[in-house]
C-alpha cells in the first residue's frame, strides 16, 4: 500500500477510456499507455460486462472504430452507444481519439460532430483538445498544426500529402478555423506563451475560458515542456469527468505529466513479448 496521500498519486481503476476513429490510430493510443506501464486493452466492438471482467487490472480501455471515414449521420447513429458505454466505465478522462494530422471535414469524419455528441455524455465545463505530439513530429503552435516529413516541417495546409488528401484535404492549419466548419461550439486556445509563463498563469487562462457551454479548449504542444503542461492542465482540470477529442498527443501529455510527478515509471518501455507456440 502506498504511503503517499491521495492527492499525490494516481487514483485506482481506470484512468482513461477512448473511442478511436480508425484502427491504426486506436493502436497508437494503446501503445503510448502500454509503454508507460499502464495496462491497456483495445476492443474491436463495445465490450460487455463479461469481456470487461477478463481484465480487472486494466487502466485504459479503448474501442477501435471507423468514424474517420463516416458521415455525421452515421456518427449520430453509432457514436452515442459507444460513448454511453465508455462513460459508464467511470474513467476521469474519456477521449474521442483522432489522427494527429486532424484530417476531417463537415461531410466526412467530422471531429466537430463527434465533439457535440461526446460532450452530451460527460457534462464538464470544458473539453480539452491536445493534438501536438512531438514524438510523432506533430506540433501545434498558436493553434496552428505543423507536421514534419523527411526532416522538414510543414504547416499542415502546405504539407505534401495532407494538403492533397483525396477525401479530407487540409486547407486550413488553424485548427479553430478548421473546426468552426464542423461545430458551432465555442473554440478557445491556451497557447505556448501562456503555458511557458508558468503553471499559475496557464491555469488562470484556462479558468477564464471554462463555462456552462463546455467550450473546446485547444492546448498548444511544441516540445517536452509544453507537452507536460498540457497534461497537467487536462489532468488537474478533469473535475468529475472530462471529454476530449484529441490525438495520441493526449496520451503523451498525460503520461509525461504523471511521469514528472513520479506516479509512473520514469523510463517508459513496452513489455517484452514472450515465446509463442510453433
Amino acid at each position: 500500500m502506498s504511503l503517499l496521500p491521495e492527492s499525490a498519486q494516481l487514483p485506482q481503476g481506470l484512468l482513461l477510456s477512448y473511442y478511436g476513429d480508425d484502427f491504426t490510430g486506436s493502436t497508437d493510443a494503446m501503445e503510448v499507455m502500454s509503454a508507460a506501464g499502464l495496462p491497456t486493452v483495445l476492443f474491436l466492438r463495445t465490450p460487455d460486462a463479461a469481456m470487461l471482467a477478463r481484465f480487472p487490472e486494466v487502466r485504459c480501455i479503448g474501442i477501435a472504430g471507423s468514424s474517420r471515414g463516416r458521415s455525421p449521420q452515421w456518427m449520430e447513429e453509432h457514436l452515442p452507444q459507444a460513448f454511453t458505454a465508455l462513460a459508464a466505465l467511470g474513467a476521469p478522462v474519456m477521449q474521442y481519439k483522432v489522427c494527429s494530422t486532424f484530417d476531417s471535414s463537415p461531410e466526412t469524419g467530422s471531429i466537430g460532430r463527434a465533439i457535440d455528441i461526446g460532450t452530451r455524455h460527460l457534462r464538464g465545463d470544458w473539453s480539452p483538445m491536445v493534438v501536438g505530439a512531438p514524438r510523432l513530429k506533430r506540433y501545434q503552435l498558436f493553434g496552428n498544426l505543423f507536421a514534419a516529413v523527411d526532416g522538414q516541417g510543414y504547416r499542415l495546409d502546405r504539407h505534401p500529402t495532407m494538403s492533397r488528401h483525396p477525401v479530407t484535404p487540409m486547407d486550413e492549419a488553424d485548427l479553430r478555423r478548421h473546426l468552426r466548419r464542423q461545430t458551432a461550439r465555442r473554440l478557445e486556445l491556451v497557447d505556448m506563451l501562456q503555458l511557458r509563463d508558468g503553471a499559475v498563469q496557464a491555469q488562470a487562462r484556462l479558468e477564464s475560458l471554462r463555462g456552462g457551454d463546455a467550450p473546446v479548449v485547444l492546448i498548444d504542444v511544441l516540445d517536452d515542456e509544453t507537452q507536460r503542461q498540457a497534461g497537467r492542465l487536462v489532468w488537474e482540470g478533469r473535475g468529475a469527468g472530462v471529454f476530449s477529442a484529441s490525438s495520441s498527443g493526449l496520451q503523451y501529455a498525460l503520461t509525461a505529466y504523471w511521469r514528472e510527478r513520479g506516479w509512473i515509471a520514469a523510463q517508459p518501455s513496452l513489455p517484452k513479448a514472450g515465446p509463442v507456440p510453433v
